[in-house]
């Protein structure tokens, strides 16, 4: 099985997401400093306090806006007519391999962003747990959904044809 690499379209909304993040950040940090030029709170406090708050904020900043390409990087997801498999993770790896006959349902998402980029997810449930493939490419996303359906038909048949 080969596996294929994320559309670029993703890498596009997982910058977005982290822009959105940062902003937070930077509102809490903001937010901060306000509140103690606005008490005026003794001067060392308030230097701590924003060295407290800032350096943590700026590490976040700089990991939340460098995690996205890394992450792009090490996705890879495939399938075949026996199995599911996608490597993830960046910090901690992880490779999962579903068995296509474990699988009981197979749902497409979309959210707000992923709708304007034409991305969308596959949510994969099984008997012991659901996994979501999170961003393809809404014709991946449909052609995955339709071709691992007819491997579920035709398991099904094979097992009939088995009983009797």
């Amino acid at each position: 099985m080969e596996l294929k690499k994320l559309d670029k379209r993703v890498l596009k909304l997982w910058y977005i997401r982290a822009a959105i993040i940062s902003l937070a950040l930077v509102g809490v940090f903001a937010n901060t400093a306000i509140i103690l030029v606005a008490t005026e709170s003794a001067s060392d406090v308030t230097l701590a306090t924003l060295l407290g708050v800032g350096i943590p904020v700026v590490l976040l900043l700089a990991l939340t806006l460098i995690m996205p390409a890394l992450r792009y990087k090490m996705y890879a997801w495939g399938y075949d007519d026996k199995r599911i498999t996608v490597k993830e993770g960046v910090i901690f790896r992880k490779r999962v391999v579903i068995p296509i006959c474990q699988i009981q349902d197979l749902h497409r998402t979309q959210g707000p962003l992923m709708l304007m980029l034409k991305l969308g997810g596959v949510t994969i449930s099984t008997a012991g747990s659901n996994f979501t493939i999170s961003t393809l490419t809404t014709d991946e996303a449909d052609r995955m959904i339709d071709e691992l359906e007819r491997h579920l038909e035709t398991r099904i048949e094979e097992q009939k044809n088995e009983e009797i």
